[in-house]
């Protein structure tokens, strides 16, 4: 199994001098990981340089520090596929979505403002695109749809803004959305540009970004199984800082909220992780 071989490879003292000497040449993603997939990305580094020991791969760091561009764009995490885990979007196009413009309505507001946070190469992003263009064509007439997706890998947010996909990137796609993509080439596929015109794709560190406070739903799935209890709480804190007065927040099915965020959020469905911010947190804190 790859855990006993990167346990077997993965000298702990060498692993710190590595994350320290990362650190202090400003690999900025490194703070936030937790060392068991710092580990594993290490080591799929290192087999894939063909090295020995880990002494090899330190080594070959301090003496090319062109390295440390490619380790930091190495741990960042952007893999994803249209329509991922389709229950979640169906919780949002039979109940989130609609109370939401039912609201906006009666209030005369004209934004519907999304915000995916760890973006990848845009797929979750077109999902709510498509959503939006299917299922509430009348409403979005009227209130219109900003969907905005930030990731800290730049190529992938090279790849978003481009739009095109290779096939099994549509294999979750139901059947009568298939619609909304244009057959380039024999597996490539292109999103279409009533879709592409609602989103915004933007290069950005999530934890250093000055975000304007108006989401009415926030997007941050299948990050915090990779980042450390620490980032995981700094995290979710900016998240509820930026969410309107019970906006949502989703996340991956495989995460929860830690101990410290239970204060942040109400669980509204539990399966599908999508909570809703509690705006009685400032009163408390």
């Amino acid at each position: 199994m790859i855990k006993n071989k990167v346990d077997d490879f993965v000298d702990d003292k060498i692993f710190d001098e590595i994350i320290d000497f990362l650190q202090a040449n400003n690999c900025s993603g490194i703070p936030f990981f937790k060392d068991n997939y710092l580990k594993r990305r290490i080591y799929l580094r290192a087999l894939a340089l063909k090295f020995q020991s880990l002494d090899d791969y330190f080594d070959y760091l301090k003496n090319n520090i062109s390295e440390i561009k490619v380790f930091d764009d190495i741990i960042t995490i952007n893999v994803s596929y249209f329509f991922r885990n389709i229950e979640t979007y169906n919780v949002l196009k039979d109940s989130i979505i609609p109370s939401i413009f039912q609201k906006k309505a009666k209030r005369g507001e004209k934004f519907f403002k999304v915000l995916c946070i760890g973006c990848a190469s845009g797929e979750e992003a077109y999902s709510l695109g498509i959503l939006f263009n299917e299922y509430f064509a009348k409403d979005i007439l009227f209130i219109r749809p900003y969907i905005l997706g930030i990731d800290y890998d730049y190529n992938s947010i090279v790849q978003a803004r481009i739009g095109v996909y290779d096939e099994q990137k549509l294999e979750n796609v139901p059947q009568e959305l298939l619609k909304y993509f244009e057959k380039v080439d024999n597996r490539k596929y292109i999103i279409s540009h009533n879709v592409k015109k609602m989103i915004v794709f933007r290069h950005e560190d999530v934890f250093k970004s000055d975000i304007k406070k108006y989401w009415d739903i926030i997007f941050c799935r299948n990050m915090l199984i990779y980042l450390n209890l620490q980032a995981q709480e700094e995290l979710l804190k900016k998240v509820h800082s930026i969410c309107i007065n019970e906006g949502y927040l989703v996340l991956g099915k495989s995460e929860t909220l830690p101990t410290k965020a239970r204060s942040l959020f109400s669980t509204l469905y539990i399966k599908e992780r999508i909570y809703q911010k509690r705006s009685d947190y400032e009163s408390k804190s």
